[in-house]
């Protein structure tokens, strides 16, 4: 048979499919696809935060744990279902268009064989961020610190912004975007698990009245408790913790507070403001011990 032969069948052929072919058998299953893939997620999250609905008894901390775990199970879910409507419609679209998938299908099954020992990665960071998300080690919205192996020397901090079965993303406090293999995580600092904490230390001249600074630390942790913003971020009010090291130059006084996962820094910034002020007020000069 001649080019010019194979070409006539070949357009014959074509001819022949175009008869028959009906552009709606692509466009429905894309468009009911596109649908589901927008309105499933709303579902989860409806039945998730259904599911793991807390108790109205339930403290501001509870609350607040419990969403930040509905939302990454939530996350999760949308993103498994979803890459499963998209296959099965690709695989929908294939049959229609007269595509023959039982070859492509025997293939992939040899080219899988042929590749698994290139694929460990995967399944370690599929398993790894199994066991992240099963054992709420860390959830979206979390401040988390993390080293491992393939690490830079400082360890990688920021805030999770999503956890997939083979990922964490991170972005950093300067806006920088961490995408971390979930097998390459070996130590997890979480900052925002139940509560947070923040301490910090200054120093005080060594003739001051050590009975007067602690009172005005402990007097203004018990008024920014009481500021109706405020206070709704603080769970234990900051106060005088400890005195540390003492020296020719002064005394080093330590002050410890608790607040809601992830508003230690804001708190605590706002807390220092105030006392600043108040031992300005109080005519308390602030010393630099070393340590």
């Amino acid at each position: 048979m001649n080019f010019e032969h194979m070409v006539a069948d070949y357009g014959k052929d074509i001819g022949e499919w175009l008869k028959t072919f009906n552009i709606f058998n692509i466009i429905v299953p894309i468009i009911i696809a596109y649908v589901l893939c927008r309105i499933i997620p709303l579902i989860i999250n409806w039945i998730v935060k259904r599911a793991m609905r807390v108790r109205r008894s339930a403290s501001r901390t509870e609350r607040l744990e419990g969403e930040k775990r509905a939302k990454t199970l939530a996350d999760l879910f949308s993103a498994i279902i979803k890459f499963l409507i998209v296959i099965t419609v690709t695989f929908d679209i294939l049959t229609k268009l007269g595509i023959n998938l039982q070859p492509l299908i025997a293939s992939a099954g040899l080219a899988g064989v042929a590749i698994g020992f290139g694929a460990q990665s995967l399944v370690k960071d599929s398993l790894a961020g199994f066991f992240i998300i099963f054992e709420n080690q860390y959830r979206v919205d979390d401040v988390i610190r993390v080293s491992g192996t393939g690490f830079p020397a400082e360890p990688v901090e920021g805030t999770v912004r999503s956890i997939t079965l083979r990922k964490t993303t991170l972005r950093d406090r300067d806006g920088n975007v961490h995408i971390i293999p979930n097998g390459s995580i070996v130590e997890v600092t979480n900052r925002t698990l139940g509560f947070s904490k923040f301490r910090f230390t200054f120093a005080v001249d060594v003739e001051t009245d050590v009975d007067g600074v602690i009172d005005v630390v402990n007097t203004v942790g018990d008024a920014m408790a009481k500021d109706k913003n405020w206070g709704k971020q603080i769970v234990d009010a900051p106060h005088y913790d400890e005195l540390g090291k003492m020296g020719k130059e002064g005394i080093n006084v330590t002050v410890s507070g608790t607040t809601l996962p992830g508003a230690q820094w804001k708190v605590s910034a706002e807390y220092r403001r105030r006392l600043v002020s108040e031992l300005q007020k109080s005519d308390i000069t602030v010393a630099d011990v070393e340590g």
